[in-house]
């Protein structure tokens, strides 16, 4: 019973770290549970929240993608300057198809020239990103189109963004590629063991690329829909995107070695860096003050989180080891 519950804890750990946030604000700002700050919570996290997911299965697989930002702000800046030229439905499949391309070739860099998934994509972040300083001249560009906007900013029900709707379809995606598909099975060995993957045969290269594509094609969505919700594009606009999905993903629990996570948890550990955000601000802090209370609490969350998992593990140790001497 207490393994069952030490597990569920492990597993919902950052919703009871939400919980607490929430109640804590209770007594600070009553009007932060206004509905309309809650579903604005969730928008605002719905763009790097898509991002989140595109990269979810790539570092499973134990590789990175510090381009994402670049691709998102490349893509974007494509899309905006397209809208005049062959409209809007044409504009955004071309945007979001150019995520394949650029996942593409951080995954031929990676896996067949073998170069450190890190390395390669922080070259090619460069890369991206000074192609929308090339064509944006430097310049936020805009579609001057209304309409353009309405892809991001429809709004669903009572005043739901369409955004949130888009997120959660990209959570069902890697939800269901992680958990009944073969791609999602060979993300966790690949992370898992790749060289024992080679010798049984998995394509490791292959899988490789298809992961950062995923993750490409993601980004690129996601560009697009940042660029249609403020009809904007500019080449600053995806600095330390990178940075941020990554911790995010690792708050919710997939490892830097790999072969660990689920995307529920990923959905929660960007959830929570939106809600540090939006309590920042309630409280009034800025600046400085704004960047040291959200770096305590997820340290905090993080060390709680290690020393939980060090604190069972040598239970477990002294379990068996009483167990042993019983069998002695």
């Amino acid at each position: 019973m207490n393994k069952a519950l030490g597990k569920a804890f492990l597993e919902y750990k950052l919703l009871l770290v939400m919980g607490g946030i929430v109640i804590l604000m209770f007594f600070f700002d009553f009007t932060f549970f206004n509905p309309i700050n809650l579903i604005n919570i969730i928008s605002h996290v719905s763009i790097n929240g898509i991002l989140a997911m595109g990269m979810t299965l790539l570092m499973i697989s134990r590789s990175f993608d510090m381009s994402i930002g670049s691709i998102m702000v490349l893509s974007g800046t494509i899309t905006v300057m397209l809208v005049r030229v062959i409209g809007i439905p044409g504009a955004i499949l071309v945007g979001v198809l150019s995520g394949i391309l650029m996942g593409w070739l951080n995954g031929i860099l990676v896996a067949k020239f073998k170069i450190n998934s890190f390395i390669a994509t922080l070259g090619t972040m460069v890369i991206f990103q000074g192609m929308a300083f090339s064509l944006t001249n430097m310049k936020p560009i805009s579609s001057r189109n209304p309409n353009f906007q309405i892809f991001a900013t429809y709004e669903l029900f009572e005043g739901v963004p369409i955004v949130i709707l888009y997120f959660l379809i990209a959570i069902f995606i890697v939800w269901f590629i992680s958990r009944f598909t073969r791609l999602g099975k060979n993300a966790y060995d690949i992370g898992g063991n790749m060289d024992a993957c080679r010798m049984m045969g998995i394509n490791v290269d292959y899988y490789s690329i298809v992961f950062f594509i995923i993750s490409g094609v993601f980004a690129s969505f996601g560009g697009v829909l940042l660029s249609s919700k403020i009809d904007a594009a500019s080449a600053v606009f995806g600095e330390n995107v990178g940075l941020q999905i990554i911790a995010g993903i690792v708050i919710g629990g997939v490892s830097l070695a790999g072969g660990v996570g689920k995307v529920m948890g990923v959905v929660q550990g960007i959830i929570l860096l939106g809600l540090l955000e939006n309590v920042t601000m309630y409280l009034g802090l800025f600046g400085y003050f704004q960047l040291l209370f959200r770096a305590l609490i997820l340290l905090g969350v993080v060390i709680f989180d290690i020393v939980y998992v060090n604190v069972n593990s040598k239970m477990l140790e002294k379990t068996n080891f009483r167990k042993m001497k019983e069998i002695g």
